[in-house]
């Protein structure tokens, strides 16, 4: 395997050493658009030099380079799906900063909301934009409550007592979607549990969601799609913003950006946030405390170095997050009870350290190279009851590849990719237990790889076709070979499809994955020892633009489906006191299709309604069963209304009924039943804007739905019963908040 490997890599060194590097005379810029006051960036946006077919489309952050060389007429044309086209003449001029505006179509209305709030990007993967306009229409006090009005994107907790949460795409649990910060893999392995929730909403300029199958780039482990999250930097950021936070159980935030430009080359922005613990509630009165106290730091500091006459830039980041969680009975001390047998809690104490580096290099309009790397530290120290667990990881990708094009609009990118992961879990009891699963689990990887990409227009610039392949080489399990297809046709501006099909690969972790088991009392059994999760994936999506007078914006539907070969699910039904991990005995898959239509009317008000039907299957021995706390039919709707000074939004979801693990091996008073109800949740927030000021009050869960009796034996935590894995509905009831924005632009 390894002279396979060797083989291919060479080849690969042999084409790139072998291209020739020329420097044409080029012009560079950054297109951007109007969005109510202020401009954003625009991903995508189309350059063609007048009456020919040679162009260019923008970066992520709206940059450009496009080729002068062979051109006699310097006008340039600038278009965006929802923007007035414009024609600008380049002569005499090497740099452009180019802003267009919103025009009165039907596609302007769709996109006005696009770059105020939510839209689908042009890209090859049906990519969905959660821009910071949107984000300020709910709390997003942090990564975790940035999804209130977005259906393809569930939020789960996975642990009712510390509030972990996970964000789910196409069904499949949170672990299989691939969380990227700046385009770089930060959160990776241990640091998911709680890193969903330590990025504050103020530092995200927007987020990017790709379901489905997407570029072979990122690796091999994105399964039910990418979430990429965007951090503001000097140029789409306040100079100074100042945001402060607190809800009824008075969980008190605070959150700073400060940006500062150095000269014309280096920027830098700095961004401070802490969370302090709420009051002790225990509104159900089961002894146990209904949300966690929660102590948090956040320093994450960012630098942009430009060097135009070299074509080059370098971003540069580095991040610390301290925190303490602290949940169990009421009068849990952390401090004085950690690993009592005496008073059941859980604390877990977090220090991690992080940080990235970017660089790019254009070369001439058809040729750059990029290069990342990340790198991370992430200690946490818990106790779970008398359970002990303490882990540690440390984590570097680095990823560069050189990006050229080798006939007229086909554009290959190819490159090399090197991943390092080590885990250290360290599990022992503090008193005597029936558990058998303590003791010291080690994971280590280290995985080079390779890949190229190929994207090529087709039609007339209709339609767009990305073919990517990536062999990485796993020092445990060998060659993986991953193939992606990316299909994207346009036959009239209205009308869009899109079509993704590739494969996956992930190595399970029980602990990392399932850490909410370590607070039940069931011992948790590996039945042997558990191969990688081997799946398939494809995708089609349709998308439709309309335009009903004052009425306009979009109609989209779209399935997905995900083979896996091997899964690695949790048996609840083995032995009432055991969960059992095992290679999946058979297949499971995953079918979801969700149909959502975004109406604007009058440019004020913007409604979407959506509904999403999820089948999660597994076979065992033959036999084809539901897989648990998947709610199979869902409904969502949201509202906003926006004026110049003040804007009120609502989002309403309805969740089916969910299949459950059995408990009827317990004593009567233990039992539950097979099948969740159905609920609904309803929230709101109300925003006032004054020029440098803005205030802000909402409320969650309108309709105080709890789930009744989340802990099973909660009256007896030490006992052979205790289970706080049976989560299926909202444990917390109804909450307020209000807050403030002091921004200085």
């Amino acid at each position: 395997m390894g002279k396979v490997f060797k083989k291919i890599l060479f080849v690969i060194i042999l084409v790139l050493c072998s291209m020739e590097i020329s420097f044409g005379q080029s012009l560079t810029g950054i297109v951007k658009g109007e969005s109510g006051k202020r401009t954003e960036p625009l991903d995508g946006a189309v350059l063609k030099w007048i009456n020919t077919t040679k162009g260019t489309a923008t970066e992520e952050d709206g940059t450009f380079e496009i080729s002068k060389e062979g051109i006699t007429d310097l006008r340039i044309i600038v278009s965006y799906i929802g923007f007035k086209k414009d024609t600008i003449n380049t002569e005499g001029k090497e740099y452009l900063e180019i802003v267009l505006s919103q025009n009165a179509t039907t596609e302007t209305i769709e996109v006005e909301d696009r770059q105020s709030s939510t839209f689908i990007s042009n890209d090859n993967a049906k990519t969905e934009v959660i821009t910071s306009q949107e984000l300020v229409k709910d709390a997003c006090c942090d990564l975790s409550g940035c999804f209130g009005k977005n259906s393809s994107v569930e939020v789960a907790v996975t642990d009712i007592i510390t509030d972990s949460k996970e964000l789910k795409l196409l069904g499949l649990e949170g672990v299989y979607t691939q969380i990227l910060v700046d385009n770089m893999p930060l959160m990776n392995g241990l640091n998911v549990k709680y890193g969903v929730s330590s990025f504050p909403g103020t530092s995200i300029d927007r987020i990017t969601i790709s379901k489905g199958s997407n570029s072979v780039l990122q690796g091999y482990e994105s399964i039910s799609g990418i979430m990429n999250v965007l951090l503001k930097n000097y140029d789409n950021s306040d100079r100074f913003l100042v945001n402060g936070f607190m809800n009824s159980m008075l969980e008190k935030q605070l959150n700073m950006n400060l940006t500062n430009q150095l000269n014309k080359n280096v920027n830098t922005i700095l961004t401070l946030n802490t969370a302090q613990e709420s009051l002790r509630m225990d509104e159900n009165n089961d002894g146990f405390l209904d949300n966690p106290l929660i102590t948090r730091y956040m320093l994450f500091n960012k630098w942009n170095f430009n060097d135009e006459k070299n074509r080059s830039q370098i971003n540069l980041a580095g991040r610390y997050w301290n925190e303490q969680r602290v949940g169990g009975q009421t009068g849990y001390n952390p401090d004085l009870n950690a690993g009592s047998d005496l008073i059941y809690g859980q604390s877990a104490k977090i220090n991690s350290v992080d940080g990235y580096f970017n660089y790019s290099k254009t070369i001439d309009a058809t040729k750059g190279v990029k290069l990342y790397m990340n790198a991370n530290y992430y200690d946490q120290n818990s106790y779970y009851g008398i359970t002990k667990y303490d882990a540690s990881q440390s984590n570097f990708v680095a990823m560069g590849f050189y990006e050229f094009e080798a006939f007229d609009q086909i554009v290959f990118k190819t490159g090399l990719s090197y991943k390092y992961l080590s885990i250290d879990e360290n599990i022992k009891y503090l008193d005597s237990t029936s558990k058998t699963y303590s003791g010291n689990y080690l994971t280590m990887e280290s995985i080079p790889g390779i890949f190229a990409e190929k994207s090529m227009s087709l039609f007339d610039d209709k339609a767009s076709l990305m073919t990517g392949v990536r062999f990485d080489l796993h020092n445990e399990y060998g060659l993986v070979f991953t193939p992606r297809v990316l299909l994207r046709y346009q036959p009239e501006d209205e009308l869009v499809f899109r079509f993704s099909a590739g494969t996956g690969f992930r190595t399970a972790d029980v602990f990392i994955d399932n850490s909410n088991l370590l607070a039940s009392s069931r011992n948790i059994i590996i039945a042997e020892e558990l191969d990688p999760e081997r799946v398939i994936n494809y995708g089609a999506d349709i998308l439709y633009y309309f335009n009903l007078g004052q009425f306009a914006g979009s109609l989209n539907l779209d399935y997905y489906r995900t083979f896996f070969s091997n899964k690695i699910i949790p048996d609840y039904n083995v032995n009432p006191s055991e969960v059992v991990f095992a290679n999946l005995n058979g297949s499971a898959f995953s079918n979801v299709f969700q149909s959502e239509a975004n109406i604007n009317f009058m440019r004020y008000l913007d409604v979407k309604l959506a509904y999403k039907l999820i089948d999660l299957q597994y076979e065992n021995n033959g036999v084809f069963y539901q897989q648990p706390f998947n709610s199979t039919h869902r409904f969502f709707s949201s509202f906003s209304y926006t004026t110049d000074s003040w804007s009120v939004s609502s989002g309403l979801q309805w969740f089916g009924v969910q299949q459950l693990p059995s408990t009827a091996s317990n004593p009567i008073l233990y039992q539950r039943p097979t099948e969740s109800e159905s609920y609904t949740m309803i929230n709101a927030q109300f925003n006032k804007f004054f020029d440098f000021f803005e205030v802000y009050a909402g409320v969650e869960n309108i309709l105080n739905f709890t789930q009744e009796f989340p802990i099973i034996a909660a009256e007896d935590p030490f006992g052979p019963y205790f289970d706080t894995s049976y989560i299926w509905g909202p444990t917390s009831g109804r909450e307020f908040y209000f807050g403030f924005r002091y921004s200085i632009r």
